[in-house]
């Protein structure tokens, strides 16, 4: 596939998981050798820690809102004609509009589903028209591109039964997401920006995530609450969020405002991961859960629940890589928590699982199952 020219469409080039996963995609892509390689983008410009490979062109559509994206996204696609244009998160059926206004057959259209539309709908953003408009769309809409995938198998279930997207098998790949090892290795190896992690006197519990209903943060302040019945330790949540508010008056109501840190969001959560005791991922709902690989990676044991999905479950299996346990399950999550905080074997046995594991979620593998899924096409 050396002659083949790949567009990736994103909404923006901050350091957000999206922008690192397109960025990790384009640097497998590039060492695959693929000959040209676009990012499409509505919002920002490309900031210097973000790892894409030379010779990426970046393009941007002149609009910054999804919905305006379509008829610049088939000017483009009229224009340079790529071989493949991939959506990733939330722009897919900008992107499938654009591709049809495009009204030509150079290119193929793969979109990438990157959460769980039933959950968004009837959950996290219940009552919103906007959500259930998405549903609809997605419905009639998704079976029109080229491929699907999904990064987990229970995602692509949901969209073929549940949605009701009508769409081949053959037209379908569950691939998961990766991660640019050595930009996260490199960057780990930086100080922390957390006192507590600076100056270490307790152990630090620590979770990197949107502040969203999505990732139920209150399970693992209930869940610490208990912990510090047993043992002096603290809890860093790095993130930001419209949950904010909710969790800091759950804070103060658990009496825990000198034992848990809600520091914002930071550009390099990894040198926290880097020097954290134990990272936990709570979430209802989690379509891959990339945050736990990046764990791994900086050598941090994991502990996550068994989410809406199927993220956590596919990179942890049953526990063989870091502790599943049962989602919503409050005791459950706390024994888990205990155990890698205490137990120096369990906590070497998931360190050296993990870096082990985190591998198989490399650039260069992801890549080339892309690559496999594309040719197939």
């Amino acid at each position: 596939m050396t002659e083949v020219s790949i567009a990736l469409f994103v909404w923006g080039l901050s350091s957000d998981a999206i922008t690192n996963i397109a960025s990790a995609l384009a640097q497998g892509f590039y060492k695959a050798r693929i000959s040209k390689i676009y990012v499409l983008y509505l919002n920002g410009e490309p900031e210097e820690n973000i790892s894409f490979p030379k010779g990426v062109e970046f393009v941007h559509l002149g609009v910054h809102r999804a919905r305006q994206a379509p008829l610049p996204i088939a000017n483009f696609l009229k224009t340079v004609k790529p071989t493949f244009l991939i959506s990733l998160a939330f722009l897919n059926i900008p992107a499938i509009l654009g591709w049809i206004l495009s009204a030509q057959n150079s290119t193929k259209l793969v979109i990438s589903q990157q959460n769980t539309l039933v959950y968004k709908a009837q959950v996290e953003h219940k009552g919103d028209l906007i959500m259930q408009m998405q549903l609809w769309m997605a419905r009639h809409l998704y079976s029109k591109a080229t491929g699907l995938v999904t990064t987990t198998q229970p995602l692509l279930k949901e969209l073929t039964q549940d949605v009701g997207v009508s769409i081949p098998p053959a037209r379908t790949a569950v691939i998961p997401n990766l991660v640019d090892h050595e930009r996260i290795a490199q960057q780990s190896k930086a100080e922390s920006m957390h006192p507590w992690l600076q100056h270490k006197e307790k152990p630090v519990i620590l979770s990197v995530a949107r502040l969203a209903k999505q990732k139920n943060f209150p399970l693992l302040l209930h869940a610490f609450a208990e912990l510090r019945k047993r043992h002096d330790v603290r809890l860093v949540i790095i993130g930001e969020g419209q949950e904010r508010e909710t969790l800091e008056r759950l804070v103060h109501i658990l009496g825990l405002d000198e034992e848990v840190s809600l520091p914002g969001a930071s550009e390099n959560p990894w040198s926290s991961m880097a020097r954290a005791d134990v990272f936990v991922l709570p979430s209802e709902e989690e379509a891959f859960g990339l945050v736990l690989v990046e764990a791994m990676i900086c050598g941090l044991p994991v502990v996550a629940t068994d989410a809406i999905a199927g993220g956590p479950k596919t990179i942890l299996g049953n526990s063989e890589y870091g502790l599943l346990v049962p989602n919503h399950d409050f005791g459950a999550l706390v024994d888990a928590i205990d155990k890698v905080l205490w137990s120096s074997e369990l906590r070497d046995r998931l360190i050296a699982a993990g870096k082990q594991r985190c591998q198989a979620f490399s650039s260069e593998n992801i890549a080339q199952q892309w690559l496999s899924f594309l040719k197939q096409l």
